[in-house]
């Protein structure tokens, strides 16, 4: 079943009131009217609602939804970074290009499968945990090292040193025919860098290697760094058609393929890295080229498991074996 948290009438989001399926309830609902159950989607609209309205309404969500599945509905496109319901622990989120094309049962059974498959991810990976801990899955033992990164400028070139690599792909999914898609492309290239380079500055990343359609970015080795590129990642990847719409011009519709690695690599400051002949550098773009999906954040199992934010180890699972080395993924957002 699926219920609609919101003051505004069912006939607004084209359900029936006798609807088998769907059911709109006002908020706050009655402990009577909703008691969802492990199959169930509920979704909160919050068109209308002031910041600390939506605070309170997301907490009050969040305790009804105990065990089962959540998201939002943002028919006036009110929310900056849809990213961070699902930080929070969301399954889906509708915005207004879907509100206004209009809501049926097809996009709602899309939206609670790929929750189930999810969350079946979910207990698949707390299974492996004591797998993961042995160096059978997804992370190495390996720590990163302590004390503050002093710098990109600190570093000598020719220096054999350890970083975090992470390789990022963009892709074009319009229906322009291959010329101009080519072309459009090109063009938005240079605003594409600004905002991978403003995505990554939390982390300290540097643009190390770019390729006509890939970017590599090295970030320093601590987990401070690691976990902010994490959230980067995932982040590019929630908010790809936001960002092919709103940032790039001509508008364009993104998709992102993220990948990290660690290792070690001699450093040659960008744009004189010349052929590198690196095990550990092939490797991430191996990795980025050829397994890891668009739309997932894949991570090797050389990346220490502290390079991971503890809140957000349950949206990844293991994945196989690339090339020797065990891989996650995050799972696939709807």
């Amino acid at each position: 079943m699926i219920y609609i948290l919101s003051s505004q009438e069912a006939a607004v989001f084209g359900i029936s009131e006798k609807s088998t399926w769907a059911a709109v309830l006002q908020m706050p609902p009655s402990k009577a009217d909703l008691q969802p159950k492990r199959d169930d989607q509920v979704y909160l609209d919050i068109s209308g609602l002031t910041p600390a309205g939506l605070k309170s309404a997301l907490a009050a969500l969040k305790k009804i939804c105990a065990g089962s599945f959540w998201g939002i509905i943002d028919p006036k496109g009110a929310v900056e970074d849809p990213a961070l319901f699902f930080f929070e622990g969301g399954s889906d989120y509708i915005g207004p290009a879907l509100v206004k094309k209009g809501l049926d049962k097809k996009r709602f059974a899309v939206a609670q499968k790929a929750a189930l498959a999810a969350a079946q991810a979910s207990l698949d990976s707390r299974a492996s945990k004591k797998e993961l801990e042995q160096g059978q899955g997804g992370s190495s033992k390996a720590k990163l090292p302590g004390g503050a990164f002093e710098g990109w400028k600190s570093l000598r070139s020719g220096t054999n040193a350890p970083f975090l690599f992470l390789f990022i792909s963009a892709s074009e999914n319009s229906k322009l025919p291959p010329s101009t898609k080519d072309s459009v492309f090109r063009t938005a290239k240079e605003r594409l860098r600004d905002v991978l380079q403003q995505a990554l500055s939390e982390a300290n990343g540097l643009l190390w290697i770019e390729t006509e359609n890939n970017c590599l970015f090295l970030v320093p080795p601590r987990a401070p760094n690691a976990q902010a590129a994490v959230e980067a990642g995932l982040k590019l990847i929630l908010n790809s058609r936001l960002i092919g719409i709103e940032k790039i011009m001509p508008p364009l519709n993104l998709n992102f393929t993220v990948a990290l690695h660690y290792g070690q690599t001699v450093y040659h400051a960008p744009g004189k890295t010349g052929e590198i002949v690196s095990e550990t550098v092939n490797y991430i773009f191996h990795l980025g080229a050829k397994k890891a999906e668009a739309g997932r954040l894949t991570i090797s199992a050389d990346v220490p498991e502290e390079a991971i934010p503890k809140e957000l180890l349950d949206l990844f699972s293991p994945a196989g074996v690339f090339q020797g080395i065990p891989i996650r993924r995050s799972k696939r957002f709807v």
